[in-house]
């Protein structure tokens, strides 16, 4: 199995998986990648756990299967990071140091699965196609942000101040007394704003705000009351 390591981070093909085994022993981490070749994966072997962790900000993204304990590193401080949302990859344990107390403590952090050594394909390849539907979500959400963020770039700054004061359920003459402007400014700058985010409703353009969490990029006199 050829080794590949990803010097840049990349977003592989949505309906292409790509599954990281790490794992320090060299012919489990072969028999992993040989099971996930064959069920239409791209498959990275990290042979080094501290290897991978130094890189992972740059690895593409996909499902980690891992065998963390053959290695000492703090295995709640890697979940957490995989689970971040700079990294946001899915973890799957695969170990042969088996441990109730600390299967019980990876489930609970997020892991898809713990599973002993050797593997149950069966249930390994369950806990794939959790993974695979878990990243197929994310990147949904993923554009969609996208997409809101980009259409938010086009408002000013008044309008999204406006835009702000519609998501507190505010009154356009309320929205007015808040920013010292006057009531048919308010109207102009709302029917811009839904013209820009071609928002057939007042519920739509909400719902952009929202998404965008556009709450955090407003001017302090919209908290005044």
């Amino acid at each position: 199995m050829k080794l590949e390591l990803a010097p840049d981070r990349r977003v592989s093909a949505p309906d292409v998986l790509t599954i990281h085994v790490v794992d320090e022993d060299a012919i489990d981490a072969e028999a992993l990648a040989a099971l996930f070749s064959s069920n239409d994966c791209v498959v990275r072997i990290w042979p080094s756990i501290a290897g991978f962790i130094a890189t992972i900000d740059q690895a593409d993204l996909g499902c980690v299967v891992i065998d963390p304990y053959s290695s000492e590193i703090d295995v709640a401080t890697l979940q957490e990071r995989l689970a971040g949302p700079d990294i946001g990859m899915p973890c799957i344990i695969v170990t042969a140091h088996v441990a109730f107390e600390a299967a019980v403590d990876a489930m609970r952090r997020g892991a898809i699965d713990y599973l002993a050594k050797p593997v149950n394909p069966d249930r390994l390849l369950n806990a794939i196609a959790v993974a695979r539907h878990r990243i197929t979500q994310a990147r949904r959400r993923a554009a969609t942000v996208r997409r809101v963020h980009a259409a938010l770039e086009i408002l000013s700054a008044r309008e999204r101040e406006v835009l702000e004061g519609l998501t507190r359920g505010w009154s356009n003459k309320e929205i007015a007394r808040k920013l010292a402007i006057s009531f048919r400014t308010v109207e102009i700058h709302r029917a811009n704003v839904m013209a820009k985010l071609d928002a057939e409703s007042l519920s739509q353009a909400l719902r952009i705000a929202f998404i965008s969490q556009v709450c955090g990029m407003v001017n302090p006199a919209l908290h005044v009351d």
